[in-house]
């Protein structure tokens, strides 16, 4: 499986330097952090140095392996273990639903700290079909058809769909396409609905699939969003760090597999 938040780092960048307005302005030596706190996974949390626009700034002499930083749970306060190249974690804390966890540290002598509570898991995920069958003629676009998602949703959560083709060698749909333009994997947006509507055409390649639905918080589609930054638009993507860049968020999934005919 891709690694499942790799379509935020244009972002991360982006966040890991200062926003267009501050350009001119002193650097301030300000941590990046990347903690997603994946229900039912180990947590791991990795900190960074921004990337200035200036080659005459003075970064905080802070070793990144050599921070400390420390999650509290609800009721156990733990202090986590450097793995190297800037990650931490622990090995006795279980991240659960619903549960709330704060994270602090210092570095450049302030405080950084922040808090998440981790989402349920979708309650309910299900698809119209699990076997789909598509045409390879390009005359009729691969079908209009549409697989349809759905899921509970009474209180207007965010979700994230990510669909991966999960075959070793997958067969294209459509022999002349180009496979340096397509990928294995693709994603729709965050949404506040209780389902999603897949237009068959899509799909580049035959054979199963894995479809992961996430319930996100507020922060992580936020950062989704802030994917339109370009180099003409350059601002630093929202973050409830306090002293810190980044995200720290809690994440819950369900999974549901299908096949394209």
């Amino acid at each position: 499986m891709i690694k499942i938040f790799q379509i935020f780092a244009f972002s991360l960048i982006i966040l890991s330097g200062c926003s267009k307005e501050n350009i001119n302005h002193a650097f301030n030596d300000i941590v990046v952090v990347e903690g997603y706190l994946y229900a039912g996974r180990p947590l791991e949390i990795k900190v960074s140095r921004q990337v200035p626009y200036s080659n005459e700034a003075v970064y905080s002499p802070d070793n990144l392996d050599s921070l400390s930083l420390s999650v509290f749970d609800g009721n156990l306060h733990y202090e986590l273990n450097s793995i190297g190249d800037g990650k931490y974690s622990h090995p006795e804390i279980k991240v659960i639903q619903h549960n709330t966890y704060e994270l602090h540290f210092y570095y450049n002598n302030t405080l950084v700290s922040t808090e998440t509570v981790v989402p349920e898991k979708p309650v309910n995920f299900s698809s119209n079909a699990t076997n789909v069958d598509v045409s390879d003629n390009i005359l009729i676009a691969n079908n209009p058809d549409e697989l349809e998602l759905s899921w509970d949703n009474a209180n207007g959560s965010f979700y994230f769909l990510l669909v991966e083709n999960i075959e070793s060698e997958p067969t294209l749909i459509n022999e002349n396409t180009d496979v340096s333009f397509i990928n294995k994997s693709f994603n729709l947006p965050p949404t506040q609905s209780d389902k999603y509507l897949i237009k068959t055409r899509l799909f580049s390649y035959y054979g199963s699939y894995r479809i992961i639905l996430f319930n996100i918080n507020t922060d992580l589609a936020a950062l989704y969003e802030s994917n339109d930054n370009t180099s003409q638009n350059i601002t630093n993507p929202p973050t409830d760090l306090e002293n810190a860049f980044g995200i720290f968020t809690g994440i819950n999934a369900d999974t549901l597999y299908i096949n394209i005919n």
